[in-house]
């Protein structure tokens, strides 16, 4: 009976177990999150964070179609855009993991994360597999935050303008 109370977990669990405790660490604070800003700091647009539009995103410039790529690297790329009122985004899962484009407040680890323009509906759609999409046209104009929801806490995150 002593033999097996200290005999150590297997292998598999212990490869489960730290990408697990790290998670856990982050939702604790015991640090900045990854992909968060620090405390106080402002983010730069780039990041998915920010509430700036992108340089140059007017109603002339803006373009009508775009597409953003869900990427194994835990990124939305890019994870700023641009898009004209009524035009179509497409998201793309170009990787093997899965993953999720949401806007929806309820399902966010961190409400910060999720926007929508006054008028605007929110979305949650899976991207399961490499190569799947989901497509959706934006009337409102404004600005939608989004997030990966297996990945938000890891800084999967992405904001598109809509200028009208």
């Amino acid at each position: 009976m002593h033999a097996r109370l200290c005999r150590r977990p297997a292998r598999g669990w212990l490869l489960l177990l730290v990408p697990l405790a790290g998670l856990a660490l982050a939702a604790c604070g015991s640090g900045p999150i990854p992909g968060q800003p620090a405390s106080g700091a402002t983010p730069a647009p780039s990041s998915g964070g920010g509430g700036a539009a992108p340089t140059g995103c007017t109603a002339a410039t803006a373009p009508s179609t775009i597409t953003i790529d869900a990427t194994n690297g835990l990124k939305f790329v890019p994870a700023t855009a641009c898009l004209k009122a009524g035009g179509t985004v497409t998201w793309k899962n170009t990787g093997n993991l899965y993953h999720t484009t949401t806007d929806e407040t309820s399902l966010a680890a961190f409400p910060k994360d999720a926007a929508v323009p006054a008028g605007a509906a929110g979305w949650n759609h899976t991207l399961p597999t490499q190569g799947s999409t989901f497509s959706l046209k934006l009337t409102v104009p404004g600005l939608y935050k989004y997030f990966c929801i297996p990945h938000e806490s890891l800084g999967m995150l992405g904001q598109i303008t809509v200028v009208g």
